[in-house]
């Protein structure tokens, strides 16, 4: 689990589908950091 600081800030003029989205590609992007060894062996099988 990631801890309370790894949590993004999100900019206050962002509307709420902007944060949403903004939101999406931060968790997108830790998940493939955090499982980087899984999805490569998945894309060579």
């Amino acid at each position: 689990m990631a801890a309370e600081s790894d949590q993004p800030e999100i900019p206050d003029e962002m509307s709420p589908e902007e944060a949403r989205q903004y939101l999406i590609r931060f968790l997108g992007r830790q998940d493939l950091d955090e499982h980087e060894e899984i999805y490569n062996e998945l894309a060579t099988e």
